[in-house]
């Protein structure tokens, strides 16, 4: 997703998430992730247990309303 952003919120389970440059981070059930548009990101199941995700992905332009009053 060039031109996206992906945000995932993880249910259960734990992972290693790949944010790109080479940095790694752990992962595991309540904690929250986001890749920018363009970012190179990936994961990596190190449990035991299925690792369990919801991925949202917000496209770049989305952009937004002001509502009246």
């Amino acid at each position: 997703h060039p031109h996206g952003q992906d945000t995932w919120t993880v249910l259960s389970g734990m992972a290693d998430y790949f944010q790109g440059n080479g940095i790694v981070r752990a992962l595991r059930e309540g904690e929250i992730a986001v890749a920018r548009p363009g970012q190179v990101h990936g994961v990596r199941n190190t449990g035991t247990e299925p690792f369990v995700l919801v991925s949202v992905v917000a496209s770049a332009n989305a952009g937004f309303v002001l509502a009246e009053r």
